[in-house]
C-alpha cells in the first residue's frame, strides 16, 4: 500500500447501546425504574420533537445492535413494529428476577411495541396480556430513552420509500446517517441498482474519512476521468493504493463492478484503516475460486472469515455483479468491524 489511512479519520457513530426494560400497559408501574432517570429527563423534550421518520430511523439503526432473534422489525409505509425478547433486554441491561418475572407476566417471551405516524407526530402501541395497549407519553419517553446511550443526531431524509420493509433498511439507513451513502432522490434508494466503479470509489472514500482538499496530490493515472466528478477521489485511492485490481488503462467510472473487484477494495479499506489483518484467516473456501483473480482469493478469504460475505452454494461468483442493497450491507459490517477492532 503507498499511503497507510489514519483509523482515526474514520468518524461513524457506535450505534450500539441497548433497550432498558421501558414498556408496559400497567399505569401503577414505574417503567422509570428500569433506565437511568437522566436518560428520561433527556429524552422527554427530544421525544417531543421527533417525527416518525425519526423513529422509524432510531429503530433501524437500533437494530444493528441486536441478534436476529432478539430482537425484530417489521416495517410497513403505515407502521413500525418492534419485538425485543427478554434476553435481547439483558443484552445491555441489568433486568433483576423480579423484572425478569414481571416482563413474562406482561408480554410472555417478547415485548411488541407499533409506532404509526399521526399527523406531524406519530403514536404507539404495546402488545400486553392479550391486546394491543395505547403507550402514554411517560412511557414512551422511557422506551425511546433507552434506544442508545446516547443520543443520535438524525440526519433529515434518509426515509427511502422504496426500502421499506426491505431486508437491506437498517445497513442502508447506517450508511445514510454516516454520510456514506446518498439516495438516488430524497425518497428513493434503488436498492436493486447495481453498483458502479465510481460508487464505490466514493463510498468507499467517505467511510476513510479522507477530504478531498486535504489529501489530493495530483491526478490519477487512468485517461478517462476529465469528465468525471469523482476523479479526485479515484486519484486519492489510487495514491494510497486501494484500487490497484482497476489495472487498466481507463478506469471507467461508469462500469458495474464485480463481486470480486469490490471484495479487492474493500479488504484494501480494512488494512488501510489499520485493522489487524494477521489476526483473521484468508483461508477462501468457495469452490469457484479457479475462476477469481489471483490477487483477490486472500482478499474474498479474509471477508468470508471475518462474516462480511457470504456466496450462494458454497460459490461466490467472483464476475458477477452487486446490488447496492448488498454492498450496503457489505460496507455496514466492515465498518463495523475496523469498530470493534478498536
Amino acid at each position: 500500500m503507498k499511503k497507510t489511512l489514519l483509523a482515526s479519520a474514520l468518524s461513524i457513530a457506535c450505534f450500539t447501546g441497548g433497550f432498558g426494560l421501558q414498556a408496559n400497559a400497567q399505569e401503577n408501574i414505574e417503567l422509570d425504574r428500569f433506565i437511568h432517570p437522566k436518560q428520561v429527563v433527556a429524552a422527554t423534550d427530544q421525544v417531543k420533537l421527533m417525527t416518525y421518520q425519526d423513529v422509524y430511523k432510531s429503530f433501524l439503526l437500533a437494530k444493528l445492535a441486536y441478534e436476529d432473534k432478539d430482537m425484530t422489525l417489521v416495517t410497513t409505509k403505515d407502521s413500525i413494529t418492534v419485538k425485543i425478547t427478554l434476553k435481547g433486554l439483558m443484552q445491555f441491561s441489568e433486568v433483576s428476577a423480579q423484572d425478569q418475572k414481571e416482563f413474562k407476566e406482561l408480554f410472555g417471551d417478547a415485548m411488541q411495541i407499533k409506532f404509526m405516524p399521526s399527523g406531524n407526530s406519530f403514536k404507539a402501541e404495546v402488545f400486553s396480556e392479550g391486546k394491543w395497549r395505547s403507550f402514554s407519553n411517560k412511557d414512551m419517553n422511557s422506551f425511546i430513552a433507552g434506544l442508545s446511550e446516547e443520543a443520535v443526531d438524525l440526519k433529515p431524509g434518509g426515509y427511502f420509500t422504496d426500502t421499506i420493509g426491505h431486508w437491506a433498511e437498517s445497513y442502508i439507513q447506517f450508511l445514510f446517517q454516516g454520510d456514506i451513502i446518498n439516495g438516488t432522490s430524497a425518497t428513493t434508494f434503488n436498492p436493486n441498482g447495481q453498483v458502479t466503479r465510481g460508487q464505490l470509489v466514493s463510498m468507499i472514500f467517505r467511510a476513510s474519512g479522507l477530504d478531498v482538499n486535504e489529501d489530493y496530490e495530483g491526478p490519477a493515472t487512468y485517461k478517462d476521468l476529465a469528465n468525471f466528478p469523482g476523479a479526485k477521489e479515484v486519484a486519492i485511492l489510487e495514491e494510497y493504493g486501494l484500487i490497484d485490481i482497476f489495472d487498466g488503462v481507463n478506469f471507467e467510472p461508469n462500469k458495474p463492478i464485480t463481486r470480486e473487484e469490490m471484495a479487492y477494495v474493500t479488504a484494501r479499506y480494512l488494512e488501510g484503516m489499520n485493522f489487524d489483518v494477521s489476526k483473521v484467516s484468508k483461508n477462501n473456501p468457495f469452490t469457484d475460486k479457479n475462476q477469481m483473480r489471483q490477487e483477490t482469493v486472500e482478499a474474498i478469504g479474509l471477508l468470508k472469515q471475518l462474516g462480511v460475505i457470504d456466496g450462494a452454494n458454497g460459490q461466490f461468483n467472483p464476475k458477477g455483479n452487486l446490488t447496492r442493497a448488498q454492498f450496503s450491507k457489505i460496507l455496514t459490517l466492515t465498518i463495523l468491524s475496523v469498530h470493534d477492532d478498536k
